[in-house]
């Protein structure tokens, strides 16, 4: 999907499109985006300021996903009655519904 930018460095506009790479950086593990201009010019996430537009789908449904699946596990996990393995996979299923449920209320499936 392309996406616009900002580069932090110099304030010019670009538009990027994810690679699926990641690289370890002193901010962590980033995501890396590559220039859609044919230039070749690659990106690591913390270079880049992401400009939204009005009709675009923003938000990171997986990212969704593993935050409501961190919140369930802590909740299950204090459920000393359920086993190992459904404190893993509830969590899993729960968060998997929700964002279902979520992207259905919000027009996005």
């Amino acid at each position: 999907m392309d996406m616009k930018a900002r580069i932090k460095s110099n304030g010019h506009i670009v538009n990027v499109n994810e690679t699926g790479e990641r690289v370890i950086s002193k901010n962590g593990i980033e995501r890396v985006y590559i220039s859609d201009d044919c230039s070749g010019i690659y990106y690591s996430q913390s270079e880049l300021e992401f400009l939204q537009t009005k009709n675009e789908d923003t938000i990171d449904w997986n990212q969704v996903r593993i935050q409501e699946a961190i919140a369930e596990t802590q909740a299950f996990c204090n459920d000393k009655t359920l086993s190992c393995e459904k404190t893993s996979k509830m969590p899993v299923s729960q968060s998997d519904a929700l964002v279902a449920e979520l992207k259905k209320k919000g027009g996005q499936e």
